[in-house]
């Protein structure tokens, strides 16, 4: 990828102060950014077009790039203004020359969103990603694990593991899913099964955390309104309850769905903190969770509807508020919001990587939502430009729980 220090009209003017400007272009780009630095004096232009070699634009010949060669040119007394859609060969090209992108030259800042595109287009990434529906003998839809393989504007999928699977992680060499059926399992970069450890009936294990310091996995048991808790080697341990309602009426009252750990801390969301969430009381929140004296705490973000997955990124606990379709971080600021319903979430360092399942709960949002979409898809999603692309899935495969970066 290129650099994504976007530029601005006032960094030229910081960087090219007392200097010489040279446009690498000379077309429509370049004429539009010329009427944008007003306090400038253009004094050469170079293009790669040997056409153009020796005619004119806006009162100046246009020359050869090799002129960037010669002993006319010092790099200390000029600076390029790159203002042509070929953007990504001109930067190599002039880094070849010995020129310092940010220092020598930039790219017009008319051509940010096409820097943006680039970005997102020219992404080669490999995710697994959990389907929770039941399993099926194809190996294009139904509950399992799938691994997805993004090269630029071509994708391709496949299932590895045929299962009702929710949660997974990856902790060192290994990784770990949560299989509704099977309980826990354990496979390595083959995809071959090493170890399982099953749950007790009726679990409905949803997501999954590995702590290094307790050397424990913690895992939210949906339909008991638990946190199961395993050794490193999937062995059985213990396990927190969120309340005492469970015990009373024997059914699910909160609807935990994912967790996260952060030093001592369990973080784990939750369809209702009340746990009125089968009274249509949707008072959704993140809880956390003392693991050392497995107290419960206290709600850190509040007024979700359905969240989903939770992720300390950045130094930020970040949260899909699912059925908003919103992305939440930055003391739970909605930094994002997408026409789904929200489910499955990772983040390289640029982007993050947001899962969106059919939205089987669409008439809760009538009046709220504007934009209601049934898709099943990966929203590759640039948090400081808002801008995004899908990764479009066939429709029989519904739902997606959890995503995960390879």
């Amino acid at each position: 990828m290129i650099d994504r220090g976007f530029t601005s009209f006032q960094e030229i003017y910081r960087l090219a102060k007392n200097k010489k400007i040279v446009f690498f272009g000379a077309g429509s780009v370049a004429k539009k950014t010329k009427r944008k630095l007003i306090d400038f004096k253009l004094s050469i232009i170079l293009d790669n077009n040997p056409n153009d070699w020796g005619g004119e634009s806006m009162g100046l010949k246009i020359l050869n790039p090799n002129f960037i060669k010669s002993n006319e040119f010092n790099k200390n007394n000029y600076f390029i203004i790159i203002c042509t859609t070929s953007f990504i060969s001109v930067s190599n090209q002039l880094t070849n020359y010995g020129l310092i992108s940010g220092k020598n030259f930039i790219v017009s800042p008319l051509m940010n969103d096409l820097r943006i595109i680039y970005d997102l287009e020219s992404i080669n990434k490999k995710i697994l990603f959990t389907s929770g529906l039941p399993a099926e003998n194809s190996k294009e839809y139904g509950g399992g694990i799938y691994e997805l393989d993004i090269k630029k504007d071509k994708w391709k999928y496949k299932k590895i593991y045929s299962g009702t699977c929710y949660g997974v992680i990856k902790n060192k060499n290994k990784y770990i899913a949560v299989d509704d059926k099977k309980g826990l399992i354990s496979f390595g970069k083959n995809y071959k099964i090493t170890q399982s450890q099953k749950f007790k009936i009726g679990t409905r294990a949803h997501g999954i955390a590995y702590s290094d310091k307790f050397e424990k996995y913690f895992v939210v048991a949906s339909l008991l309104d638990k946190i199961l808790i395993f050794d490193k080697s999937l062995n059985y341990l213990d396990e927190i309850n969120i309340s005492n309602k469970y015990e009373k009426n024997k059914e699910l009252a909160h609807h935990c769905n994912d967790i996260c750990i952060v030093e001592n801390s369990l973080y784990v969301s939750m369809f209702s903190y009340s746990g009125n969430f089968t009274n249509d009381i949707f008072d959704g929140v993140v809880l956390e969770i003392d693991i050392e004296t497995k107290e419960i705490l206290r709600p850190v973000i509040s007024n979700l509807w359905m969240p989903h997955n939770i992720s300390y990124i950045g130094g930020n606990l970040t949260v899909l508020d699912s059925l908003r379709g919103g992305l939440r971080q930055n003391n739970a600021q909605e930094i994002g919001i997408f026409p789904g319903f929200t489910r499955g979430l990772d983040f390289d360092g640029t982007f993050f990587y947001i899962g969106q399942s059919r939205n089987r709960n669409f008439s809760k949002t009538f009046g709220v939502s504007k934009n209601i979409s049934i898709d099943t898809s990966i929203i590759i999603f640039d948090p400081i430009t808002k801008v995004s692309r899908s990764i479009f899935l066939p429709s029989k495969l519904s739902e997606i729980h959890s995503i995960l970066l390879i």
